[in-house]
């Protein structure tokens, strides 16, 4: 059992850890992670219908599915030329996006006219996706500290037509600084990213407990900060595309025992983890998702939504 993940290319402390949680499951999701995921893309309604857009992809020979969370998302069946070389990415119709990662968005709903923040923007996906949503009313907070990845992120929005985000190069943790409250907050946070082997394969033995242990203490700070700036009734949600517990329920464990608010129940992806490594947590935690590459044919990928009660 443990052979075949160490044959993958897994640790013995990772490939141990999988078994521990999921037992056989584990190969089954370290095979999946071995195959190249689906490309997805997502319409992008401040340019165009919905209708309008797909009619002109399958006049091209394009063939896809619909993403089942993202009513704008679809996944390509059949690809005939690159879709990144059609005018309708080059124009900004159309932008390339994870399946996984069109859902904070959509699990946050954010309306035109509200104030929200992007605590970890780059490349800008997911708050160009919040822009859409938001009809382009009302502004969105986008944080980032690499710069390079601020430049695209600018250059994506640019081409999308987004026109209320602002894009702070700074960690969100100093959000406090803005002296603003904010209606809803995506936090998509920093992690180890152990959920995206299938275009980070080196994540396999690369990583250590102690960078799990560096990115929990970080989600956490990020979390505070993110609810000590949010409204009284406000929404977070919280994802990372990490497979590990520590990053993921146990975070959020800490946050349920530490802070005056609820979850909220999600309705895609498979219940998150309430007995991990043996540790009792709270019933509750089942609210929060996890999709595995296996089931969903999407990165390993977990999220919560959050509200601060008051």
């Amino acid at each position: 059992m443990l052979e075949k993940l160490f044959s993958l290319g897994y640790s013995k402390t990772f490939a141990e850890r999988y078994y521990q949680l999921w037992g056989e499951r584990a190969i089954r999701i370290a095979e999946a992670m071995e195959k190249p995921l689906p490309r997805c893309f997502r319409v992008n309604t401040l340019k165009g219908t919905i209708s309008e857009i797909t009619k002109r992809l399958m006049k091209k020979g394009f063939q896809f599915t619909r993403v089942p969370w993202a009513r704008e998302g679809f996944c390509l069946t059949r690809e005939p030329f690159s879709i990144t070389s059609t005018p309708e990415y080059l124009t900004g119709l159309i932008y390339i996006q994870e399946a996984s990662s069109m859902y904070p968005p959509v699990a946050l709903d954010p309306k035109p006219g509200e104030i929200v923040a992007d605590m970890a923007a780059a490349p800008g996906g997911k708050t160009s996706y919040m822009a859409q949503l938001m009809e382009n009313k009302g502004l969105i907070f986008a944080f980032d500290v690499d710069e390079e990845r601020l430049k695209e992120t600018r250059l994506n929005l640019s081409r999308l037509g987004v026109l209320n985000t602002i894009l702070i190069h700074k960690s969100s943790l100093y959000i406090d600084e803005l002296n603003m409250s904010f209606d809803k907050i995506l936090l998509d946070a920093p992690c180890t990213g152990s959920g995206t082997i299938h275009k980070n394969p080196e994540r396999k033995h690369n990583r250590t407990l102690d960078d799990i242990k560096f990115c929990q203490g970080l989600q956490m700070k990020m979390i505070e900060k993110a609810l000590e700036v949010l409204k009284p009734g406000g929404i977070l949600v919280y994802s990372t595309c990490s497979l590990e517990p520590e990053e993921n329920e146990f975070v959020i464990q800490w946050a349920l025992d530490n802070f005056d608010i609820e979850l909220l129940p999600l309705r895609y992806g498979e219940p998150a983890l309430i007995n991990p490594f043996g540790i009792e947590l709270s019933p509750e935690i089942k609210k929060a998702r996890r999709f595995y590459p296996d089931t969903h044919k999407t990165s390993g990928f977990f999220i919560a939504k959050i509200r601060k009660k008051g």
